[in-house]
């Protein structure tokens, strides 16, 4: 149980940390947590509404209500992939340019704060726990 504690405690903070930033710029934690994922994941790759709903465990329809009411406000838009426009990426807008400056910053500076005084040794063992982590709960979720 002192594991889950711990990561209990470092999740709750997190939240407390962005939820204020969240308020500050006007969008809601569940909104909050939905621009975060796309701004960190779209470095490597294009986002798709199905990524959304498996990362945050949400029915399609709850999803598209969330990315509807994110278009509602011009942060996001889908647009049609160059190799085949079946697949629709989600990208943020030129009047999100703001919002994700704030939110990039907000990731950065939690990202320092978690990782003060730990030397790249040990960052590297995080990393590589933390992905074994996620490959263990990525396997109890197939099951």
């Amino acid at each position: 149980m002192e594991t889950g504690k711990m990561i209990n405690r470092i999740s709750n903070r997190l939240r407390r940390r962005s939820r204020e930033v969240q308020e500050s710029i006007g969008i809601s934690g569940a909104q909050g947590n939905i621009l975060n994922y796309i701004l960190v994941e779209s470095v490597n790759h294009s986002v798709y509404q199905k990524e959304i709903e498996a990362e945050f465990g949400l029915r399609p329809s709850t999803a598209t209500e969330a990315l509807k009411a994110l278009e509602g406000q011009g942060l996001i838009c889908r647009e049609a992939e160059p190799h085949d426009a079946r697949y629709k990426k989600i990208v943020f807008t030129s009047k999100a340019q703001d919002i994700k400056t704030v939110l990039r910053k907000e990731i950065e500076e939690s990202e320092n704060l978690l990782l003060k005084g730990i030397t790249e040794e040990e960052k590297g063992e995080f990393l590589r726990i933390a992905e074994k982590m996620l490959e263990n709960l990525d396997t109890m979720q197939k099951k």
